[in-house]
């Protein structure tokens, strides 16, 4: 068999797929696409040929083992597996249907990748891939992530390599767009940032495109055109809030006058993050978002010891100002067992710590529609320094069941979310009631 260029010769990528094949190489955690059409699906599965034929020919190890996950098997066989039949020459290796393998032939170390679904990642607990591609990362949660960045081993591989392919949108664009766009890591990811890295892609990238499918995607509606044509990670696809916009609603910083009126509100978590938003109010009724405080991801934080602790971070941030009233969300007046024969709500336990709440309006419709108005409108603003709603806001997209439909997806991170229609629902204006007719009894009239 004659030597054949694997990237040249078969790939023959453009050259956005080119960069991207060069960038894997030395990061480890590799992005590409971020709008639709730049081939992404097709670099991701020949990325894992040129890798396992690389380290072949680098380490002469055989029958290394890489792995490319879709969220389901459909999707697999959509995007994947039925592409590969008639991509891949027969003379590259051999795909087993019943394993959903494509195994390599010898010449190139008969390494293999396994085609996987994400339906429940912990059945890889026991996996090694020295490669893991995930295609269409936001529809995944951080978790999926976390979990499979586990499985990345292989003897005598190094550096083994996480490439994934994505548009924006979907439950886990707040969390993609954390890392690969706006470059903000949690503290576990500080020292690896430089390993990150993302390629962008739009069709206009891809010169296999015909001219109709540009020219077609021109003529979408505005928010799904600046999705998938440009590229952009402020909107997508079943996005709730489109009226977001940063430059729009996000400000420095600044002292805020005496006269305007302050309140807070709070969505407890319990086994969550917990979030707390402080506003203030001026004469126009725009609320100005100037504080939050956001607890820490895998945190219990219903017990009474935490509860406490938040309360005094409340109370030593609240002094010298006057804050005119707190809502909290409902649930903190359930009371629960503490101590013996005693019952205890978290609203009890932030009350005995000098910080008091008044029930908050959990009309979540009415909620969702109150901050559309006010986007809309320009009547949020929101400090730079309120990293966590300005992050999750954007991100949020809509229930896909049935009965939900209207409704924002609660499997992703809310809190901030509903921390702020807590708050704006205690600023809507009070609709009057129906009027009641009183008839006085006429003591002259028949009847």
């Amino acid at each position: 068999m004659k030597q054949v260029d694997i990237i040249n010769d078969l790939i023959k990528p453009t050259e956005k797929q080119r960069e991207f094949l060069q960038t894997l190489l030395t990061h480890t955690y590799t992005l590409y696409g971020g709008a639709a059409g730049g081939g992404k699906s097709y670099v991701l599965r020949w990325s894992l040929i040129y890798l396992l034929a690389k380290w072949y020919a680098e380490t002469g190890i055989k029958g290394i083992r890489v792995g490319l996950f879709c969220e389901d098997y459909p999707a697999l066989k959509d995007r994947h597996l039925s592409k590969i039949l008639y991509e891949f020459p027969d003379w590259l290796g051999t795909y087993k249907g019943s394993d959903h393998e494509f195994v390599l032939c010898k010449q190139y170390g008969s390494g293999v990748i396994s085609f996987r679904n994400l339906d429940d990642p912990s059945k890889y607990l026991s996996s090694e891939f020295a490669a893991i591609a995930i295609d269409e990362l936001t529809l995944n949660d951080q978790g999926v992530f976390d979990f499979l960045r586990m499985r990345l081993r292989w003897p005598g591989i190094d550096e083994p390599k996480f490439l994934a392919a994505t548009n924006p949108g979907g439950k886990g664009h707040g969390w993609v767009r954390m890392l690969w766009i706006d470059r903000q890591f949690p503290k576990e990811l500080e020292p690896h940032q430089d390993k990150f890295a993302f390629v962008q892609a739009k069709a206009v990238d891809n010169p296999y495109l015909p001219p109709s499918y540009i020219d077609g995607m021109q003529t979408l509606p505005e928010h799904l055109r600046r999705a998938y044509a440009d590229g952009s990670w402020d909107v997508f696809a079943g996005q709730v809030f489109t009226e977001w916009s940063r430059d729009k609603h996000v400000i420095t910083p600044f002292s805020l006058p005496l006269s305007w009126t302050k309140i807070r509100a709070m969505d407890w978590g319990f086994s969550k993050p917990y979030c707390i938003l402080w506003g203030a109010i001026d004469q126009d009724g725009t609320v100005w978002i100037y504080r939050e405080l956001y607890g820490s991801n895998g945190i219990n934080i219903g017990s009474q010891e935490t509860a406490q602790e938040v309360a005094k971070k409340i109370v030593n941030l609240e002094t010298g100002e006057a804050i005119a009233y707190g809502v909290a969300d409902p649930a903190c007046w359930q009371k629960t067992q503490s101590g013996v024969n005693q019952l205890y709500s978290i609203y009890d336990h932030f009350r005995s710590n000098g910080v008091d709440w008044q029930r908050a309006d959990n009309d979540r419709i009415a909620g969702k529609n109150e901050i559309h108005t006010r986007l809309r409108d320009g009547k949020i603003k929101a400090f730079s320094t309120c990293a966590n709603l300005i992050r999750t806001l954007p991100t949020l997209v809509y229930d896909e069941r049935l009965t939900k439909l209207e409704d924002v997806n609660t499997d992703q991170e809310d809190h901030p979310y509903d921390c702020l229609r807590y708050l704006l629902m205690s600023r809507r204006p009070k609709l009057p009631g129906p009027i009641k007719v009183v008839t006085k009894h006429n003591p002259f009239r028949r009847g």
